[in-house]
């Protein structure tokens, strides 16, 4: 479930009649009437300077996910938490493989010359 949307000036929802909502750099929301009554560029709720951007479906992804339920969230996150892990643990195991092929060569190369000194002593 989404979070539930609302103006922190006049606590109203969206609904099909009512104006759009803005987000502000200081997180607050607040519906376009009441962002009329404040001054530009400053929060109406901490009266902090502040940027604005409507939200709508194009709104940024990383903002749009403030918004998101938690349980979409986790979703999402642990999908790319899991493909993330395999192809680190992909990876892993690549240079693993490398340096285990590296080791049995260096020590067939240690037998040889082991045996070589036996040889000549």
């Amino acid at each position: 479930m989404a979070v539930r949307v609302f103006c922190n000036a006049c606590f109203c929802e969206p609904r099909k009649a009512t104006p759009r909502f803005i987000f502000t750099s200081c997180g607050h929301v607040i519906c376009e009437l009441c962002l009329q009554k404040g001054k530009k560029d400053e929060c109406l709720i901490c009266r902090t300077p502040c940027r604005t951007i409507f939200l709508s479906k194009q709104t940024n992804p990383d903002i749009q996910s403030l918004f998101m339920g938690i349980d979409t969230l986790c979703k999402k996150y642990s999908k790319e938490i899991t493909q993330i892990s395999e192809f680190q643990e992909k990876n892993r195991k690549h240079l693993l493989a490398y340096h285990r092929e590296k080791r049995v060569k260096l020590e067939e190369s240690l037998r040889k010359a082991t045996q070589q000194m036996h040889q000549i002593q």
